[in-house]
């Protein structure tokens, strides 16, 4: 039994091939399994880097007894819901549902046909305070199931039609219209965003999450609306400063961390996704460019912090690309592409603890600080203790650093960086997913426009062409979401989000390499993503057909990603391909009907963000981040200048703030001044000679 898990695409799947538990990995066999048995479905739902995963495997998966129990009376399935994104939200929601929380590991009990009847998280073996043990919880299903069954089958349809209902009400979001301007919108989402701003960063309390994607669109509000400019820079750097200074990102080695669990972003859940990296990437890359624009104009009270924010947003992007290299570069000679995560947990003393491969003693402390050959400036750096693991410490910066303390920095992370190298490094999973891949893609696109990086540029290409290789079926036109050891996973296809994100990343591609082919990959993708709009409802649908699990579960109606949370939401994904497959045949002065479609298909797909964006500006960020590209008077760029000073600085301006710059000479005359021709689908302006003159175009479409 073990086989069926040892051979799996997925490092969490394989990490429990060793138990005695009869696991079954999610598929079709063993539904019916627990038919021909006649017994309920046990799910386990979790992923690689989950440390509570991994102690409820230790404590309950590796007890013989417990394994016992469900082999007898239950199919055990696990499910790493990175491999299966929409059997994870959908038990998610009965998850939610029932418990009024979520979380995982998630554990979930069904019927044959996949409908759940009870579900929780992390069960400790035995009982723990009011939490029941696991044991418990398995005996009370099962008795349920022989002596309740009527009533388990009536709770389980009641649930079924519940989750229909929350369906509905999401897909109904995407059908709302608003007839307030896309720049008004991102107005209102602005003044949202100023007035939720906590002192220390983030919008909301511990935990606290990077808020990616809403930043990305509220740089937008720096440069469109004069009135608060200067609120929302202000806004923007204090969220960026506690990030990029905070225990968030990992000063030693580089990336970031999933969410912080304090206040002041000083201690980090120690898990590394992919996908933050990948949006983290983008926005720091992006915020390295703006900041320094507001920085130029010496005038404003905001230039000195600005210039310390762009020092401080480039020095993170490149940390990034340092970490996507070293740690997550799944370095095949076939088919290098980016590992899915590492692991929270890493070993210590022969015992797996939380962060143990990021944490620093008391004494490591004092050793390292005692032997700096420079005084460490007062207030500059921290090390908060870990409530998790005693008498353990994690480092960051209290303050952003001056210039001249930057000697003391190199030399302090030096020596923590030499006491990892004899530590056991976190596990990596090695799974490669399209659509994370998609959104590092495009990162990496930012970073190597934005902050000259051709090495970003190549590693791109690379990664770009090993998951077109190796996930692209050319015969069938479908993308694999997942691939392991340079092979497809079969029978997964991938979803809206995956087709979404890795067009986006291919048309970031074509644009920074000017090879067309990008942009042709990127069109077979849009092809097929069009397959799951709904004919009749034009909603945006996860999948375009689901499975029979998760289609009893939903009482037949259709999962759909509305809103942004950690990824951009799918269809708002969709819409920026769109857009910006359409203006790039603008630019390319290939425009056609066909584009023409596709820019209102965009529309349509974003415009819930107008009617949403006051009461949940956050979560349709990316779909307002559309709509105002969508909008604006100025869609793409010409330059009569490539190369010069001036003209780099252009062109970055106009990638920064999602603009397409193409080169036309014609523009240059008989003078030797760049000159910038703003144009919106086949209409262009008269010429303009300077990036504020640029700058003061899309003032005046916010405006207007």
């Amino acid at each position: 039994m073990a086989q069926r898990l040892a051979g799996a695409a997925s490092q969490y799947l394989r990490q429990h091939a060793h138990q005695l538990v009869d696991w079954f990995p999610y598929g079709d066999e063993a539904f019916e399994q627990a038919r021909l048995r006649d017994v309920p479905v046990m799910l386990s739902i979790g992923y690689a880097a989950c440390h509570w995963c991994h102690v409820m495997s230790h404590e309950s998966f590796d007890d013989p007894q417990i394994a016992e129990l469900l082999n007898e009376n239950f199919v055990a399935i696990k499910v790493d819901r990175e491999e299966h994104p929409l059997v994870d939200d959908t038990y998610m929601m009965a998850t939610q549902a029932l418990t009024g929380a979520g979380g995982w590991p998630m554990t979930i009990f069904a019927m044959p046909d996949g409908r759940a009847v009870h579900a929780g998280t992390y069960y400790p073996a035995q009982q723990r305070g009011k939490t029941p043990g696991f044991r418990q919880v398995l005996d009370a299903v099962h008795q349920a199931w022989e002596s309740k069954r009527e009533g388990l089958e009536e709770q389980a349809q009641m649930l079924a039609d519940h989750l229909a209902e929350l369906g509905t009400r999401q897909s109904a979001l995407l059908s709302l219209e608003s007839a307030e301007p896309a720049a008004q919108a991102l107005s209102t989402a602005t003044e949202r965003w100023l007035a939720a701003t906590n002192p220390e960063g983030g919008f909301t309390p511990a935990p606290k999450f990077p808020p990616t994607w809403a930043l990305k669109t509220m740089w937008r509000s720096v440069f469109t609306r004069p009135d608060t400019a200067e609120d929302a820079f202000g806004a923007v750097a204090t969220h960026l400063e506690a990030i990029f200074l905070g225990g968030l990102q990992d000063h030693i080695d580089g990336g970031f961390a999933r969410y912080c669990v304090d206040e002041n972003w000083s201690v980090p859940h120690f898990e590394k996704m992919l996908y933050d990296n990948a949006g983290l990437l983008s926005l720091a890359a992006r915020s390295a460019v703006l900041a320094k624009e507001v920085a130029s104009n010496t005038q404003r009270e905001s230039a000195p912090r600005a210039q310390a924010l762009a020092t401080l947003a480039a020095s993170s992007a490149r940390g990034i690309i340092t970490f996507l290299k070293e740690e997550l570069l799944v370095d095949s000679t076939s088919a290098p592409a980016f590992a899915a995560s590492l692991d929270a947990d890493s070993t210590r003393d022969g015992a797996q603890v939380e962060g143990a491969y990021y944490s620093y003693s008391r004494e490591e402390i004092n050793s390292v600080t005692s032997s700096l050959t420079q005084v460490l400036p007062q207030g500059l750096i921290r090390f908060a203790p870990i409530a998790e693991d005693a008498e353990h410490f994690c480092f960051s910066f209290a303050r952003m650093p001056k210039p001249g303390e930057q000697a003391v920095i190199t030399e302090l992370i030096t020596a923590l960086r030499n006491m990892r190298t004899s530590r056991i490094r976190p596990v990596r999973d090695e799974k490669i997913i399209a659509g994370w891949n998609g959104l590092a893609i495009q990162a990496l696109c930012d970073a190597a426009v934005l902050l000259d990086d051709s090495e970003a540029l190549e590693l791109a290409k690379q990664v770009g062409n090993s998951v077109w290789q190796t996930q692209w079926d050319s015969s069938t036109q479908r993308l694999a979401r997942v691939s392991f050891a340079s092979h497809a996973a079969t029978g997964n296809e991938a979803t809206l989000q995956d087709y979404a994100a890795l067009a986006v990343g291919f048309l970031a591609l074509g644009q920074a390499t000017k090879d067309d082919q990008w942009s042709e990959r990127a069109g077979q993708l849009l092809v097929r993503a069009k397959d799951f709009v709904d004919p009749e409802s034009g909603v945006p649908r996860d999948s375009v057909q689901a499975d029979e699990r998760i289609t009893a579960q939903r009482s037949d109606v259709a999962s759909v990603s509305v809103l942004d949370d950690a990824l951009p939401a799918a269809g708002a994904l969709y819409a920026k391909a769109l857009s910006m497959h359409a203006i790039r045949a603008m630019a390319k002065g290939e425009y056609s009907q066909t584009h023409a479609e596709e820019l209102e298909r965009a529309r349509k797909l974003s415009a819930h963000a107008a009617a949403l964006a006051a009461d949940a500006p956050t979560q349709v960020a990316t779909a307002l981040e559309v709509q105002n590209i969508i909008s604006s008077t100025v869609h793409y760029v010409g330059l009569s200048d490539w190369e010069g000073p001036q003209a780099a600085q252009a062109r970055k301006i106009a990638w920064a703030l999602d603009l397409n710059a193409h080169h036309d000479p014609q523009l240059a005359g008989s003078g030797s001044t760049l000159k910038i021709q703003p144009c919106r689908e086949e209409l262009c302006q008269m010429p303009v000679e300077s990036i504020e003159d640029l700058l003061e175009l899309l003032r005046v479409s916010h405006n207007n």
